[in-house]
C-alpha cells in the first residue's frame, strides 16, 4: 500500500507541473449610438472593453431642442456610459414650438416692437413710450404697470399698452363744449 501511495503522489505532482496557464481575452461589449430627427451625436459607438467609460454629446439642430436619451434616464446633453453590457442609446429631439406675439398700440404712444413669431422660451423686451400730453398706465394682456417689460414667449400673446391723457383741463372734460351750448341757448332766447 505504501508503494501505491508513493507512486500516486509522484504522478499527481507531475500532472500539476505540466499545466500551462491560459490567457483570457478581455470581455468586450458593443455600444450603439444614434440620433433621432432634429440633431446629431458625437459618436456612433463601437466595441469596447468592459468597464470603458464613453462620453456622448447630443447637439440639436436649429429649430429643435434636446429632450433626453432613449436607453438612459439622463436628460443632460452630455452622457457618460460605463460599458458593462451591450447597450443601445438614442438622442431624442423635438421641434421647438413657434408662437406669435402681437403688440398693438393706440392713440397716445408708441411701442418698441410690434412683435412677431418667436421660438418658445424666447425673451422679448418691449417698451411703451407715451406721447406728449399722455401717460402710460399699464398693459392690456399682461399684469404689469412697468413701461418696459421682458416677456418669455410660451404661447400666442396679444399686448396693448394703455395710454391716457396726462393733463386734465376743462377742455378735456368737455366743459368748453358745455358752456358753448349754454351761450348758444342764451343767444337764441
Amino acid at each position: 500500500i505504501l508503494s501505491f501511495i508513493l507512486v500516486y503522489s509522484c504522478s499527481t505532482e507531475e500532472e500539476e507541473d505540466s499545466v500551462t496557464p491560459v490567457s483570457v481575452a478581455p470581455v468586450e461589449y458593443t455600444l450603439t449610438v444614434s440620433a433621432a430627427e432634429g440633431g446629431t451625436v458625437s459618436t456612433e459607438g463601437g466595441t469596447y472593453e468592459e468597464g470603458t467609460n464613453i462620453t456622448i454629446t447630443a447637439t440639436a439642430n436649429e429649430g429643435y431642442r434636446f429632450i433626453g436619451w432613449e436607453g438612459s434616464e439622463s436628460t443632460n446633453e452630455s452622457l457618460t456610459i460605463n460599458l458593462n453590457s451591450d447597450q443601445t442609446i438614442q438622442a431624442l429631439f423635438e421641434l421647438i414650438p413657434i408662437y406669435t406675439l402681437t403688440v398693438t398700440t393706440n392713440e397716445g404712444g408708441i411701442v418698441s416692437t410690434e412683435g412677431g413669431e418667436y421660438e418658445e422660451g424666447t425673451e422679448v423686451t418691449i417698451t411703451a413710450t407715451a406721447n406728449e400730453g399722455y401717460r402710460f398706465d399699464g398693459w392690456e394682456g399682461i399684469d404689469s404697470n412697468e413701461n418696459t417689460i421682458t416677456l418669455t414667449v410660451t404661447s400666442d400673446t396679444e399686448l396693448t399698452p394703455l395710454f391716457n391723457i396726462a393733463n386734465l383741463s376743462p377742455t378735456n372734460y368737455g366743459v368748453d363744449e358745455y358752456w358753448g351750448k349754454i351761450v348758444e341757448f342764451e343767444n337764441d332766447v
